[in-house]
């Protein structure tokens, strides 16, 4: 498979042979569908955790005697019923990694790349795109003097 390189204005200046056993692959959806899973579930932090009963700062003693107060029965001052106590059943750490073969994120990559490959980023470097974004944003010195 042969491919045109393009110089940093933007002009033909020859052409590569690509191995058709890398860049002639077809994008397979599930694959790319299962890196994009695995990638985003990476991301996740995870660290949405409320204090249950157990873990608020709180004292566990019993707040007054059983009988005798005409009041409610009540435990500790850490139930989720007093202010300043738990919160009942609130969102808990869970832990969202999984893992990918390492070939199927290699193969979801590799068949991507080739459907995403424009004429504009063929075979330039990112140092080189990101001089050339800079040279059509900002105006070059002979248009400023007049």
């Amino acid at each position: 498979m042969k491919t045109k390189v393009l110089n940093l204005d933007n002009k033909a200046s020859g052409e590569v042979e690509l191995k058709d056993e890398i860049f002639g692959l077809e994008p397979r959806a599930d694959l790319i569908q299962r890196v994009v899973v695995w990638q985003l579930a990476k991301r996740r932090s995870g660290q949405h955790k409320v204090l249950t009963r157990a873990e608020v700062n709180r004292t566990k003693k019993k707040v007054y005697k059983q009988k005798g107060t005409g009041q409610a029965r009540h435990g500790a001052r850490s139930a989720p019923l007093f202010v300043g106590g738990a919160k009942a059943m609130g969102p808990v750490l869970i832990v969202m990694s999984s893992t990918c073969p390492r070939k199927s994120a290699l193969w979801a990559c590799v068949t991507r790349s080739r459907r995403r490959r424009s004429p504009d980023r063929s075979s330039c470097s990112k140092k080189q795109r990101v001089k050339r974004s800079r040279q059509a944003i900002l105006p070059s010195s002979s248009e400023n003097s007049v």
